[in-house]
């Protein structure tokens, strides 16, 4: 499966590369899989010359008992991403090659959450939206740059089991789905299904401040991406990619409740590794 030019296309004029490159059809087209970079969320990684970086805000609001169901609830979402994209490397005759690119893109969403018993919630989910360049800078001369509206979207159910042991709790996430970019005017698309398996322990810290009990956590991700993903590296063959794992840690509140206006806030840092590493920020176990 090809990546789409999505966010970052650099193509290089013929005479750039060397003869013996041409006849061995090396790679020239670096794209951002912007797909990973959306679930992904908030973090940054780096891959042959290219640094990518997302920064998202998690805006969202639950509707409860919907149509009077005590077990049913309507949550609709609306994050806000913001990416910057940078490359830096060479062709093969010497020349410096800078690209600088920044993307925005709202891709909103609503999930119904049904509690099938007290401890286990499933979650079908699906999200759509936009994404777009706001800033582009490159050189030499003679470089394209792809800056396409994009159009993003992913579907797919989440189910999440509790159990609670003296003060701790513990925490068994699924979510199996489904995502995708079409590209306005005619460029490449692309689309690939991932199913999450993870793990989190949280426990409170015993202490109060200002009258909130903190609590910490950690948790484990297995990342299976169906049947795989690329990564485009340039001059090299794509980074195929089909396991990633994490390991993170959070902090937040023991009991829910509301500190300004935030509503049972959690926040945590995070690695991932395998075939791909990166670096996280996250709001929460992710189910």
């Amino acid at each position: 499966m090809k990546l789409p030019r999505l966010c970052l296309l650099i193509l290089l004029a013929a005479l750039f590369i060397a003869p013996g490159a041409r006849a061995q059809k090396v790679n020239t087209n670096v794209a951002v899989n912007f797909i990973y970079a959306f679930e992904l969320g908030f973090g940054s990684y780096d891959i042959g010359g290219l640094n990518v970086q997302v920064y998202s805000i998690p805006l969202e609001y639950t509707f409860s008992k919907i149509m009077g169901n005590e077990k049913l609830d309507l949550v609709v979402t609306a994050p806000l991403y913001f990416g910057r994209f940078r490359f830096r490397s060479h062709t093969p005759d010497g020349t410096r090659i800078k690209v600088d690119q920044e993307v925005m893109s709202v891709i909103p969403g609503v999930s119904l959450h049904y509690r099938v018993v007290d401890n286990w919630t499933l979650k079908p989910f699906v999200n759509a939206g936009l994404a777009w360049q706001v800033y582009d800078k490159s050189s030499p001369s003679g470089l394209k740059v792809d800056d396409s509206l994009m159009y993003v979207w992913a579907v797919g159910m989440t189910s999440l089991y509790e159990m609670f042991w003296e003060q701790f709790r513990f925490s068994l996430g699924n979510t199996l789905a489904w995502s995708g970019v079409d590209v306005f005017g005619g460029g490449e698309g692309q689309n690939y299904g991932i199913f999450q398996n993870g793990i989190e322990a949280r426990r409170p810290l015993g202490f109060s401040i200002k009258g909130y009990e903190p609590d910490a956590s950690i948790f484990f991700i297995w990342y299976r991406f169906l049947p795989k993903t690329t990564f485009d590296r340039y001059l090299h063959p794509p980074l195929v990619v089909k396991n990633q794992y994490e390991i993170s840690m959070t902090a937040g509140l023991a009991k829910p409740d509301k500190i300004w206006f935030l509503q049972d806030p959690r926040i945590g840092v995070g690695y991932r590794f395998g075939d791909l590493n990166a670096f996280t920020v996250n709001f929460g176990f992710p189910f």
